[in-house]
This record gives C-alpha cells, structure tokens and sequence, in this order.
C-alpha cells in the first residue's frame, strides 16, 4: 500500500484560522484552530483541502473508502477501459499469508481468475465484461480528495478497532501524510471513542479509557452526583 499527499490547501491551518476568524470577527491566530477542533467546531475545516493518491490497496478496501461520499471527490482506476493481460497484483491478508493451507487456497484461486480473465479477453470479450471473474484481492488505484472536517469524520469510524486492517492501515497512511502539512489536524484524526469519551460498540476494545483526561473526570464526577441528586440513588 502507497499513500502520497500530492497536492493540499497552502498552509491549511492558517487557512482554517482565517476562515474560524471570521466567525468570531478576530484576527487570525494559532489558538482558533485549536479551540474549533476543542469545541467540535469542524465545519471551518472544510476550508482545508487534501489531495491523496493512493495505490495497492484491494478492491475490496476501495468499495469501504468510496461509501464515504460526503466532502470527497474519487477518481479511480477503471476495470471497464484499462486491460491487465499482463496480469494484476492481489493483497493477501495476513490471516491468510500466515497459513500455508490457507494461503495454497488463495493463491490456486487467484491463479485461475487470472487465466479466465485473460482467455475472454483472447477470445474477444471486452474488458468490462471479462473483470467479472477478477477478484476482490485485486489492487487499484484511486485520487482522493478530502477536506479536514471528512478527514477528521473519516477516521472517526476507519481508526476503530472494529474497522477492518486494510482500512485502518489506510487511514493511518493518510493520516501520517497529513501530519507534514497539518498537524493539528493529522492529531485530531482519532477514533470515535476519542471525540465520545467511551466506546458505543458491543463488545469494546478499551482503548476509550486513554483518551480521558482531568477535564473528563472532572465533568464524568459532576454528571454523577447530578445523576445521585435527581434520581436519589
């Protein structure tokens, strides 16, 4: 997998400070990006544009990046126009990877959807036809543009445990490549858990608890005896 910031908003944090300054008819400075992401003030971010270009990850990784639509613009390699009869690369997963049985399985699969691909396309089915035996292992290419409140958003959902690898190896990729322009905002994209001070899922991971902070304590001991007050426990 290969993740590249290849264009991005000039100096994004002061672009959003810019805009946030607006709202608050001040004078741009370091503080107002901060105290917008502290208050969940996050639609400023959207004045702050990522261009990513992204190769080898799985089709089946795509189809999860591409259904977040909102603040995202996608160009993608096309299955339909582009021919791989050379072949095509595949990701294996590690659970995968890691047992031969399991393994022999894939690649004997994987080695049978390529020879079918490339007998339609010899004997004259065209492209957009003959992907149908292509598997979901098959790498692809995609542009992606994000603003900071779809990254922010994004990675609430992609950088939790319960996400699958490839998506949140993806996520941390892009995450990483954000961190050379904005850290600010590269630090801010967290799971869900960071943003809710605890976990909605079923069965959780944990990692909520490391989030919390004094403030967190101070408002969770308020909430509390308020709780105690109003319902006499």
């Amino acid at each position: 997998m290969y993740v590249k910031l290849i264009n991005y908003t000039f100096n994004p944090e002061e672009t959003v400070n810019s805009a946030a300054a607006v709202c608050y008819n001040s004078k741009p400075n370091d503080k107002i990006i901060e105290h917008c992401l502290k208050s969940r003030h996050f639609s400023v971010l959207e004045f702050a544009d990522f261009d990513f270009l992204i190769t080898g990850i799985s089709r089946s990784c795509s189809h999860q990046f591409v259904r977040k639509r909102v603040g995202i613009s996608y160009a993608q390699q096309s299955q339909r126009h582009v021919k791989f009869e050379e072949g095509y690369d595949v990701v294996i997963p590690h659970t995968i990877s890691s047992n031969e049985e399991a393994l022999k399985i894939f690649n004997d699969s994987h080695k049978k959807s390529e020879e079918s691909y490339k007998k339609l396309l010899e004997i004259g089915i065209p492209a957009e036809d003959a992907r149908y035996v292509i598997e979901n292992a098959a790498t692809t290419v995609i542009r992606a543009n994000m603003n900071g409140r779809c990254l922010i958003d994004f990675a609430s959902e992609r950088l939790c445990s319960k996400a699958q690898w490839e998506i949140r190896e993806l996520l941390s990729k892009i995450r990483d490549e954000v961190s050379k322009v904005s850290p600010i905002i590269a630090k801010s994209m967290q799971p869900k858990c960071y943003w809710l001070k605890h976990c909605p899922e079923s069965k959780s991971c944990g990692k909520w608890r490391q989030f919390l902070t004094k403030e967190d304590f101070k408002w969770i001991k308020e909430a509390y005896e308020y709780i105690e007050n109003v319902y006499e426990i």
